[in-house]
């Protein structure tokens, strides 16, 4: 796809690419220039529009922006999961050092005490069992510690999945939340946004490390309860698991290739972070 071309015919005939963004699995982005004022272009892989309602997607993209925690969308093509945003003057938190889990807390809980739900829930152990299946489609024999690992998750997928539910991001990690120039705090990105239990997005944003997400657990929750622990555990094994399966696919559709990426080294990460997760689940 020529980028320059779409942004012209979209945006502006002076509209220009300034940089690519770096670090999704699910999309291709940059920021581009128009008529003096920046924008972000996204393009979807062929995997993520597989995996998301983009019509969905567009009308939770709407109800964040009507909370005054995100962009505005000036273009979203339902199709080919082409979108462009309005430019947040900032970085994602992936790319700075200092940042606040007061102000990540607090923005979390403006999400989930939205007074609107999504029209449609999460379902996270139907998507699972969606990447799994592609996954085993290439991998005819799962790693032992997966399948350990797997077994302790839906041993406890009831008690997941009684839980009350929000709305979500369902992929709140720091790639994904922008902290402004003004030290505002911005979600974007809303392909797996639905109602679930709100403690998944705080297992997400755990997806660097296990530490991380819990330390803001007690941002959000103080001295938080064994129960939310649990929780937080649990789900952090869930969503590792869940990217170790992505990043198999990838692999093996040839996409670290195109991309010069190494997505093995990537499952070899997320299986690693479900382990953590789970000797801390052990220890409660």
């Amino acid at each position: 796809m020529n980028k320059e071309r779409l942004i012209k015919d979209i945006l502006s005939p002076d509209a220009f690419i300034i940089s690519p963004l770096v670090g999704g699995m699910m999309n291709e982005s940059c920021i581009v220039e128009a008529k003096d004022k920046k924008y972000v272009l996204y393009v979807s892989t062929k995997q993520a529009n597989e995996m998301v309602n983009r019509s969905l997607e567009k009308d939770n993209q709407l109800l964040v922006y009507s909370l005054g925690i995100t962009s505005k969308n000036i273009y979203f093509d339902t199709e080919k999961g082409i979108k462009i945003n309005e430019f947040i003057d900032g970085h994602s938190l992936d790319k700075i050092n200092e940042y606040s889990l007061k102000k990540v807390a607090k923005l979390l809980h403006i999400l989930h005490n939205s007074p609107k739900m999504s029209q449609e829930d999460y379902h996270p152990f139907a998507r699972f069992t969606v990447y799994e299946n592609e996954a085993k489609s290439f991998v005819k024999e799962q790693d032992k510690d997966y399948l350990l690992l797997k077994e302790i998750l839906f041993n406890n997928k009831d008690y997941l999945e009684s839980q009350k539910m929000s709305l979500c991001h369902n992929d709140a990690q720091k790639s994904n939340i922008v902290k402004s120039a003004k030290d505002e705090y911005f979600l974007i990105d809303f392909e797996f946004m639905g109602n679930n239990d709100p403690i998944y997005d705080i297992a997400t944003f755990g997806n660097g490390a296990v530490e991380e997400g819990f330390a803001l657990l007690k941002e959000y929750a103080p001295n938080p309860s064994v129960d939310l622990m649990k929780r937080y555990y649990l789900w952090r094994i869930f969503v590792s698991l869940q990217w170790y399966n992505v990043a198999l696919v990838k692999h093996y559709r040839g996409e670290g290739a195109i991309h010069n990426f190494n997505f093995l080294s990537v499952a070899d990460f997320f299986l690693n972070n479900a382990k953590t997760a789970n000797k801390y689940l052990s220890n409660l």
